[in-house]
C-alpha cells in the first residue's frame, strides 16, 4: 500500500485541491485530511505537485508484421509511458494478423504479453468473406471484451478486404440489438476517387444513413467543416471523433510543427479556437503507426510523438492558451475512456480507479526537438508515470496488461457530460 501526501488535484474549476491518497493497484481514499491505515504504507510526499490521470490514446496502429511485433510494441509503448500516456487502443490497420475471432484475439492478447510497457485495448476487424458468420463472430469479440469493430472502407490491408456501405449496413443490421461500438475510416468510394474532406463527408453521411444505435467513432478529423457537422449531429446520433495531435501542434505552432496531411485548421483559426475554448472539441490522439502507409487516410505519427504530446497539452492548451485543466484532461484521458468503455476504472482520478497517474511538476521546463528539428521549451515537466499503482521506469520490464472493455461506450450510460 502506498499513500501519497500533499497531491494537487485538479477540479472542475481553476483551482486544484491538496489531498492525500491512499493506493495499490487501485485508489482506496482520498482526503484532504489526513488518512489513518491499519498497516503502515509507503508514504510519498508529492510536495504539491499536481497529479493527473495517466493519458489514453483511443487508436494506434503499432502492430504491422509478426516478425517485428514484439521489438514494436516494445519501442512504441516505452515512448508512450515515458510521455504519461499509459493506456493505448490498438487499432491495427496494417497488421498481418488481424484480429476476426477470439481465436485471433487470444494469439494477439498472448503476443502483448512481456512486449507492451503500456495497458493495451484492442480493436478487432470483420472477415466479410465469412459470410454469414461475420456478424457472429463480431458479437463474439464484443463479449470478450474488444473495444469495438473498425470499419475500412477503402482498405490499406491487403489481410483485411474492404467492405462497401451496403455490407457495413447489413452488419449494423445484423447486431442492431447490441451495443456494439464501431469506428469509421474511409470516404465515399462510390462517388469519389479519392481522399478529400468532401469525400470523408459523404463517407459519414452515408454511415450515419445506415447505423441503428450503434456508437461510432471517428479517428481522424481535419477539416474544421466536418467537426462542426458532427457536433451539429452528435445529440441526435452517437458519434465521436478525434483529432489528430499533429495537426493540433501544426495549427498552434507552425513554425515548429507541421501537419504532413491535408488540414484546414489555419483556414478556421478563430471558429476552431472557439470551439476548444468552449470545451467542444471531443478528444486528442497520437494516431502514431510503426508502418508508413502511402494513403494519408491511413497513415500515422512516429510513436516518438508520445514522449512529449501529453506534456505539450498541458504547457501550450492549459499554460499558454488558457484552456481549462479540466477540459485537457476531457481530451487526453476521461473521453477516450468513456469512449472505449473502460471509464470509470481508466480516465479518473477517484476512488476505485486504476491507480495511472502523471506526476507533473508545472513550474519546471522541458526541453523537446520537433520532427522539424526545432527544439522548443515546454512549461512544465513529468516527472514520473504510474501504472495500476506501480511507478514505472522505461528500462524495466515491460507491465502492461490487456485492458478489457467492461462498459457500455453508449453516451446515455454515462453520467457526466462528454464534452
Amino acid at each position: 500500500m502506498k499513500l501519497f501526501i500533499n497531491a494537487s488535484l485538479p477540479t472542475s474549476s481553476a483551482a486544484l485541491k491538496r489531498v492525500n491518497m491512499l493506493f495499490d493497484q487501485q485508489i482506496k481514499k482520498i482526503s484532504a485530511d489526513d488518512i489513518e491505515t491499519e498497516e503502515e504504507p509507503e508514504i510519498i510526499d508529492l510536495k504539491g505537485r499536481i497529479l493527473l490521470p495517466g493519458a489514453i490514446d483511443i487508436h494506434s496502429h503499432l502492430w504491422a508484421k509478426k516478425k517485428s511485433l514484439a521489438q514494436d510494441l516494445a519501442k512504441a509503448t516505452k515512448a508512450a509511458l515515458k510521455g504519461g500516456w499509459t493506456t493505448l487502443a490498438e487499432m491495427s490497420y496494417h497488421s498481418d494478423m488481424p484480429i476476426f475471432d477470439t481465436s485471433d484475439l487470444k494469439k494477439c492478447i498472448s503476443a502483448m504479453k512481456g512486449n507492451i510497457h503500456t495497458d493495451m485495448a484492442l480493436w478487432a476487424h470483420v472477415d466479410v468473406t465469412d459470410y454469414p458468420y461475420y456478424a457472429e463472430s463480431a458479437q463474439e469479440l464484443w463479449a470478450k471484451g474488444v473495444a469495438g469493430i473498425a470499419l475500412m472502407t477503402p482498405t490499406p490491408n491487403e489481410d483485411i478486404t474492404a467492405m462497401d456501405f451496403n455490407e457495413i449496413m447489413d452488419l449494423f443490421m445484423d447486431i442492431y440489438e447490441s451495443d456494439t461500438s464501431f469506428s469509421f475510416q474511409g470516404y465515399d468510394v462510390d462517388n469519389h476517387n479519392f481522399y478529400t474532406f468532401e469525400s470523408q463527408m459523404d463517407g459519414i453521411k452515408k454511415i450515419l444513413r445506415r447505423m441503428q444505435e450503434n456508437p461510432i467513432h471517428i479517428p481522424r478529423v481535419s477539416s474544421y467543416l466536418t467537426i462542426e457537422f458532427i457536433n451539429t449531429i452528435s445529440k441526435r446520433s452517437d458519434i465521436s471523433y478525434a483529432l489528430n495531435m499533429m495537426d493540433m501542434m501544426g495549427w498552434l505552432q507552425p513554425d515548429v510543427f507541421s501537419s504532413p496531411w491535408a488540414c484546414d485548421f489555419h483556414e478556421h483559426h478563430d471558429l476552431l479556437y472557439e470551439l476548444l475554448r468552449t470545451k467542444k472539441l471531443y478528444l486528442l490522439s497520437n494516431s502514431c503507426s510503426t508502418v508508413k502507409a502511402e494513403d494519408e487516410l491511413f497513415a500515422g505519427n512516429a510513436p516518438e510523438l508520445m514522449e512529449y504530446s501529453y506534456l505539450w497539452v498541458l504547457s501550450e492548451l492549459w499554460k499558454t492558451h488558457k484552456v481549462p485543466l479540466s477540459t485537457c484532461i476531457k481530451m487526453t484521458s476521461e473521453n477516450p475512456a468513456k469512449r472505449l468503455g473502460v471509464y470509470p476504472y481508466k480516465g479518473r482520478i477517484d476512488v476505485g480507479s486504476d491507480a495511472d497517474f502523471v506526476v507533473y511538476n508545472p513550474e519546471e521546463t522541458t526541453t523537446i526537438t520537433s520532427p522539424k528539428g526545432v527544439q522548443i521549451e515546454l512549461s512544465g515537466a513529468i516527472e514520473s508515470v504510474w501504472l495500476r499503482g506501480r511507478k514505472q521506469d522505461p528500462d524495466s520490464p515491460p507491465q502492461g496488461e490487456f485492458v478489457i472493455r467492461k462498459n457500455s461506450p453508449k453516451r446515455r450510460h454515462n453520467k457526466r457530460s462528454w464534452v
